[in-house]
């Protein structure tokens, strides 16, 4: 019996004590509470809790009588800028202040001295964005602080730096994911990362909207620190990913790396993990080049500087996950080598404008262009194409088979030699008799126009000595000799 007496009493106690919460945080939430549809000001004071909650502003007689409130919530802020030390001048013994649902967007000034008792700050769901640096400096016993649901962008950790801050909330603002928000990383006793106690809910804004923050800011900056390594500068462009169990696991990181202009003389060795595009061009020595690197360097460079091995493509691993590839004004000769690669099979963007191409493995990509279900742009124009017999008939029926893919068909154009009626000619326009019929050939005596009027009077002679055997033995009734001696 007294072991149900004491479930009993704990039942009580317990249900006490919810009632009790539910009804404080009734008495601080603006939305479970009616507010006057006039907008006038309206205060409340509970003196058995010292609360005093007060609606579309502060009542005059409050803003020096608030000597005895220990608890100030304020909802529906009237203005769009709030000076906390106007508005606090007469709470010298406040401990928590609550500012909610409102338009209110900046702290035009930072807290004074006399709110040095303050140990909780919640501004909720307002469009609070500017922040002074000096905010709460003199907050020197603020131990909880609760921004979420407002319009910050950026952190300043000079701002938050708060010795006695133990909790921080921040989600539901839309905070930029990038290198200056690598604070959030810090996690040692003391930093501000460590305060931050809804870091899970944390998100980014664009353009990786919705992504969960930490993550793609460790992504971030382990990008910085490999990209270090190159020459090159990159760049998070996207990433796919919603959250999760597991959510590191399951967000994809599509990065960017620039190459180009910096007088490479290969492809580089080492790339950032998820690099998926790779611009290199320009790495060919021209004189604007040359002269730019005697500016820095005062010594000019070697003129045959330029990338022209694609072999890194099938060979390097570290061009597994590189789908679109910019190789533009470089001097490539070959591409040969990228015949019958894994590489070629997935790739999504090649643009190798501007070599020095004269031919390349035609009925390879054709194939390569039918099976691979990414590739979905390759540029070929500005190319000294061999315009001859042998291979121009094949390349021109692949431009014009996939010009949905060959974006630039149109500058793909023969070689320019002087003498030569196809110079500079568009390809895939040419007839197959300027290809194959050489300017310097006599049409009237080409020999298969020979062997053509050969053939035609052997005919001619053919069909008259059958008409006269004809007419012969219709006449004398004579056979004609070769049938009279066929036995």
């Amino acid at each position: 019996m007294w072991k149900v007496s004491c479930y009993f009493l704990l039942a009580t106690l317990f249900w006490m004590n919810l009632r009790l919460s539910l009804a404080n945080t009734r008495e601080e939430n603006c939305d479970l509470r009616q507010a006057k549809s006039n907008t006038s000001k309206e205060c409340d004071f509970k003196e058995h809790d010292h609360r005093l909650v007060c609606f579309h502003g502060l009542e005059d007689k409050w803003k020096t009588g608030g000597e005895n409130v220990r608890t100030l919530v304020l909802c529906y802020w009237p203005l769009e800028t709030l000076d906390p030390q106007e508005v606090l001048q007469g709470f010298s013994s406040l401990k928590k202040l609550v500012i909610e649902k409102s338009n209110l967007t900046s702290l035009v000034s930072p807290f004074a001295n006399n709110s040095q008792f303050i140990e909780r700050l919640e501004i909720r769901e307002t469009k609070l964005k500017n922040l002074p640096q000096d905010a709460f400096v003199n907050l020197s016993n603020l131990k909880f602080l609760d921004l979420r649901n407002n319009s910050l962008a950026e952190i300043d950790v000079e701002t938050f730096n708060i010795p006695s801050l133990h909790h921080l909330h921040l989600s539901g603002n839309p905070l930029k994911c990038s290198e200056d928000t690598k604070w959030i990383l810090h996690q040692e006793k003391g930093s501000l990362g460590h305060a931050v106690a809804d870091r899970q809910h944390l998100r980014c804004t664009v353009p990786y909207e919705g992504r969960p923050l930490v993550p793609v800011v460790e992504i971030i900056n382990t990008l910085k620190e490999e990209c270090t390594r190159t020459v090159c500068d990159c760049k998070l462009v996207y990433v796919v990913g919603n959250g999760g169990k597991h959510i590191q696991r399951q967000l994809m990181a599509f990065t960017s790396v620039n190459c180009s202009h910096r007088g490479l003389t290969e492809m580089p060795s080492f790339l950032p993990a998820n690099t998926t595009t790779l611009h290199l061009s320009g790495n060919k020595v021209d004189d604007v080049t040359n002269r730019i690197s005697q500016i820095f360097t005062t010594k000019p460079l070697p003129y045959d500087t330029s990338i022209r091995d694609l072999k890194p493509l099938t060979t390097n691993p570290v061009y597994k996950g590189v789908i679109d590839v910019y190789l533009d004004d470089n001097m490539i000769k070959s591409i040969v080598q990228l015949e019958g690669s894994s590489w070629v099979d997935r790739f999504r963007v090649l643009s190798l404008r501007g070599n020095n191409l004269t031919d390349l493995p035609t009925y390879a990509f054709e194939n390569v262009l039918q099976h691979n279900g990414n590739a979905v742009s390759l540029f070929l124009g500005r190319n000294p194409w061999r315009c001859d017999c042998l291979f121009t008939p094949g390349f021109q029926d692949l431009l014009i088979k996939y010009t949905n893919i060959i974006k630039d068909s149109n500058d793909v154009k023969c070689s320019p030699t002087n003498g030569d009626e196809n110079s500079n000619k568009i390809i895939k326009d040419l007839r197959r008799t300027e290809i194959c019929i050489s300017a310097n050939e006599d049409v009237l005596l080409h020999p298969l126009d020979v062997l053509n009027i050969i053939l035609a009077l052997l005919i001619l002679l053919i069909i008259g000595k059958l008409l006269y055997d004809y007419w012969c033995f219709k006449k004398t009734g004579k056979l004609p000799w070769i049938v009279a001696k066929i036995p």
